[in-house]
């Protein structure tokens, strides 16, 4: 229990979803609404990815958390108590190695933001995670299958959004099988919200909003401003989508690239293009760009030993960098020598000799043509990025 009280509590949950059912965004909104129903304030509900290599993560890899006024730490608790026993009565750990561990922590005031820096970049130990959160009162319910979701919760905790945030309004549904949000609304509410994105692929014609698993989500709208995304999702709601039974505006760190420190830059040793279309660079590292990659994928195909690149990217647990970014700073292409006043193009005649004209003999001295060039930034097209990388419509944007 949590001694004396705070104008503010915390709450933080994850873990709740197996990777192919359930849904963690459902069961924190069915806390959030059992809170708000016992009276209860809830302020700023938070939608939070964490480190996209997490050996137990699900696809998403979420967690979420909010902060919650008007209660003392004993009325608080108890409420608490009442619904984790209720969601978890007939839990079944599973026997998997990433079955679902859920865990509802609760701390007095918030918690330090390296926690979740270190969530989201990296690899988190549980013990370790465990001995941080020692010195801040917080209290935790998690069942028998394990601990595991208590990382991914002091991070949605932890995380502040400071220099960078976005919004997403999540709906819910009851149905189950095919998903009712026609491609053609969610193109004409991309047009009138414009403040939205990663709404569809344009390459692959489809909708990006709604998830293709067997969980409760019908769609989430990622935006710039939370009565963008708010009013989108009642644009869907009045014109045709399937009904929701319930949704929820969050505050996320989703598009910021918060996963990623800065971008590197490196000389291209050798490439090598492997079967399907994959490409490993050589830098000294080993860059990988996917095939599904698109223009990121085709400049990787088309650079060469020397070229100077820069790139963002996500050391794997191998080592390997898999690309979010790419462009070419500086490539050399058609190198020859060069023309002379005849027509002709010199030649060499050898080391430290002037070149010489095979037609005329006028000589030149020694030198190499090539034409310079470079590349704008590339990326994975929508549908193959990750929910944390930062798309290049909103490179340089802040809300602070």
């Amino acid at each position: 229990m949590i001694v004396g009280d705070s104008p503010t509590y915390w709450i933080g949950l994850d873990d709740t979803d197996e990777r192919e059912s359930g849904c963690t965004t459902h069961d924190f909104n069915d806390l959030l609404n059992h809170l708000s129903a016992s009276g209860f304030g809830i302020v700023d509900p938070r939608l939070v990815r964490l480190w996209p290599f997490a050996p137990r993560r699900t696809r998403g890899n979420a967690a979420l958390s909010a902060s919650i006024t008007g209660a003392d730490s004993v009325a608080l608790e108890s409420c608490l108590d009442e619904w984790f026993a209720t969601r978890f009565v007939d839990f079944q750990p599973g026997n998997e190695n990433h079955s679902a561990q859920p865990v509802l922590l609760m701390t007095k005031g918030s918690l330090p933001e390296s926690i979740y820096w270190n969530t989201v970049r990296n690899f988190v130990e549980l013990d370790l995670r465990i001995s941080e959160l020692e010195p801040h009162p917080h209290r935790v319910w998690s069942t028998s299958a394990g601990l595991g979701g208590l990382i991914g919760a002091s991070a949605a905790i932890a995380w502040q959004g400071g220099s960078d945030f976005t919004w997403e309004c999540t709906a819910w549904r009851d149905n189950t099988g095919h998903r009712k949000v026609p491609i053609a609304l969610v193109e004409k509410m991309a047009k009138l919200f414009p403040t939205t994105f990663m709404n569809r692929d344009p390459n692959a014609n489809h909708s990006l909003i709604s998830p293709r698993t067997p969980c409760p989500v019908l769609y989430g709208i990622r935006g710039e401003s939370e009565q963008g995304v708010l009013q989108a999702h009642e644009y869907l709601q009045e014109n045709g989508a399937e009904y929701s039974i319930d949704y929820r505006v969050h505050r996320s760190n989703q598009a910021t690239d918060d996963h990623l420190v800065e971008s590197e830059i490196g000389t291209v040793q050798c490439i090598r293009i492997m079967q399907g279309g994959h490409v490993e660079i050589d830098v000294g590292r080993t860059l990988i760009s996917f095939s599904q990659g698109s223009e990121l994928n085709k400049l990787a195909q088309n650079i060469i030993a020397g070229d100077r690149i820069e790139w963002y990217g996500l050391t794997n647990l191998d080592g390997s960098i898999h690309l979010e970014r790419l462009r070419l700073l500086r490539g050399e292409r058609n190198r020859r020598r060069p023309n002379c006043n005849c027509g002709h193009r010199f030649k060499s005649q050898g080391k430290n000799q002037p070149l010489r004209c095979p037609k005329c003999s006028s000589t030149h001295a020694d030198l190499w043509c090539s034409e310079i060039i470079d590349s704008e930034w590339t990326e994975p097209p929508p549908a193959h990025r990750r929910h944390l990388s930062k798309p290049l419509s909103r490179v340089g944007k802040s809300e602070v």
